[in-house]
């Protein structure tokens, strides 16, 4: 059974939400989500120095596990809907993450979920845009059956099923045995560090978007998004008391441009903020195209990793992939970084899938000319990239 809640200093929409127990988690040791701290630390609107070596990490735990693998992926939607209803991906019982499951087995497993999801999915969309999205429980449970361990909910399409999606989301994700981050809430603080604990380590994630397609209205709800020149005020405070107290800290960010080939320069200046505060990750997606990974310092920077499960199968937004990250507690740094080349594969039904061949050259070259913009290199193990900056000493 896995105890499931919104972990250390989040505040939940209900209090009843913070601790359950929840029935059908995957089979894998799925990890534990920590009970609320009594008291949660203020956002400090503030410049922070970079944490110090040696006295950056938590006190070991004799119960830790020397290493840990987390592996992050991009966009996942369930449907979207179109002038004929709604259009689910997958129809039926097609396991979508199946043929790509070897890549993704890890210890902690981590995408951005742009489908709200509610118990009565309505067949005619609530909202009036182009592009709106929605899943059912039924629908969602790939996710607990693909072994994912968070999902973000922090991302432009959060209101696409209204206060229910909102409300909803997180309640069902808790009830997969997956822990949602990014949720909106009606209590500070609105931008905060969520706990996930596996095999003794502490992960802290933060979970913000620079995109909404739903104002904020008072009284509501209220999603953690912030302009991405903003986020070095007001996030680098939270990271940096996050990192005293996790073995490792992850952000991820929805922001960006649709379809950019590179990030602009305020998302850098926000990334690189964000590692000297302290991050040790920091996870983009949004553009649905694959953009750079970068080595910056002693962390990585993902800018967007592009379209997972997708119902885009164009050209450039069904290359895709797997960020595969292998952390050491001693001296606490990313021992080991690969990208496993992926694409969004139209038949049956989309579908993620390993690209080798032809086609995963295709997928590796894209990442290997996007990092060389940051001066980052990728050496190629068989159809994998490995990332050959220094890691550990």
């Amino acid at each position: 059974m896995l105890v499931g809640g919104l972990a250390l200093v989040a505040c939940s929409p209900r209090a009843a939400d913070i601790s359950a127990t929840v029935s059908g988690a995957p089979p894998r040791d799925a990890g534990t989500i920590s009970p609320p701290a009594a008291r949660a630390p203020a956002v400090v609107a503030a410049p922070v120095a970079a944490p110090s070596e040696g006295a950056s990490a938590p006190p070991p735990s004799p119960s830790r596990a020397r290493t840990l693998e987390l592996t992050f992926v991009g966009d996942v939607i369930f449907g979207r809907y179109r002038g004929s209803g709604f259009d689910p991906i997958p129809e039926g019982d097609f396991p979508v993450f199946g043929e790509i499951a070897d890549m993704l087995a890890s210890d902690v497993l981590v995408g951005n979920l742009e489908t709200p999801i509610v118990r009565d999915l309505p067949l005619a969309s609530p909202i009036g845009s182009r592009y709106r999205f929605g899943a059912s429980p039924e629908l969602a449970r790939h996710l607990r059956d693909g072994g994912f361990s968070v999902m973000s909910l922090a991302n432009n399409h959060w209101y696409d099923q209204r206060i229910a999606g909102v409300a909803q989301s997180p309640e069902i994700l808790r009830e997969l045995g997956v822990m949602p981050i990014g949720a909106a809430v009606r209590e500070p603080p609105v931008f905060r560090v969520e706990t996930f604990e596996k095999a003794g380590w502490k992960i802290g994630f933060i979970a913000i978007t620079t995109r909404t397609n739903a104002p904020v209205r008072e009284g509501g709800p209220i999603l953690p998004y912030l302009p991405t020149d903003e986020i070095k005020k007001t996030i680098a405070p939270v990271i940096t008391d996050a990192r005293g107290t996790h073995d490792i800290v992850v952000v991820v960010v929805h922001w960006g441009e649709e379809y950019a080939e590179a990030p602009n320069y305020a998302q850098v200046s926000a990334a690189h903020a964000m590692i000297d505060a302290g991050a040790d990750l920091v996870i983009g997606h949004h553009p649905h195209v694959l953009q750079a990974i970068e080595r910056y310092g002693q962390g990585v920077v993902a800018y967007s990793l592009g379209n997972f499960l997708f119902e885009n199968t164009h050209d450039i937004p069904r290359l895709t992939g797997v960020l595969r990250v292998r952390a050491r507690a001693e001296g606490r740094c990313l021992e080991r970084v690969v990208f496993h080349p992926a694409y969004i594969k139209r038949l049956p039904v989309q579908h993620p899938v390993p690209a080798t061949g032809g086609l995963g050259k295709r997928v590796r070259q894209r990442v290997i000319d996007q990092a060389s913009r940051f001066d980052t290199s990728f050496s190629v193990e068989g159809e994998e990239l490995v990332l050959t900056a220094p890691g550990c000493p």
